[in-house]
């Protein structure tokens, strides 16, 4: 039984590589889950074989994923963790993390890049093939941000849950 269980933490563990995370991460959920109970860093970092700061900072990256969060327990000055155990959610928030970031840093390029290339077609001293290039640019810029807007919107679609109107989560007895 050992055996099948570390198989499935490591299956878990492996698909966090296909969301963009850490393996770690992956392992410390499903050692939460199928620990059955809330672990303190000291435990966690001894069941992984991970070091203590490394633990604290993969615990750290999992709370501001929102998929673990410090909880408190009587009569232990330790900090103790539970992990998100709902699969869908974490997908959910794991996929849509990566989104977001990906969203927020190309639409601040975006913007600069359009700032600037407003410039270069206002500047009365730019050659006709600068202003070409630079409308081109600009052109392919505003064109980036709509794509960005379609990614935000697709987040909130994942995120709002109505994903699930159109991919219905099927019942196990089904």
């Amino acid at each position: 039984m050992e055996l099948i269980r570390n198989r499935i933490i490591e299956q878990v563990a492996e698909n966090m590589k296909y969301y963009g995370y850490a393996k770690t991460i992956g392992l410390v959920i499903a050692i939460i889950y199928y620990e059955g109970k809330p672990m303190n860093l000291d435990e966690l970092a001894e069941t992984t074989g991970m070091s203590k700061t490394r633990m604290s900072q993969v615990l750290r990256e999992m709370e501001q994923l929102n998929i673990a969060e410090k909880i408190f327990i009587k009569g232990s000055r330790k900090d103790t963790y539970i992990a998100e155990k709902d699969l869908y959610e974490t997908f959910l928030t794991l996929l849509t993390q990566n989104w977001q970031d990906l969203v927020h840093r190309n639409r601040k390029v975006d913007e600069r890049l359009i700032r600037d290339l407003k410039e270069i077609i206002n500047d009365e001293h730019a050659t006709e093939e600068e202003l070409q290039k630079a409308k081109d640019y600009y052109n392919d810029s505003l064109k980036s941000l709509q794509y960005f807007d379609w990614i935000e919107r697709l987040v909130h679609f994942f995120e709002s849950k109505e994903v699930f109107k159109h991919v219905p989560i099927q019942d196990e007895n089904e």
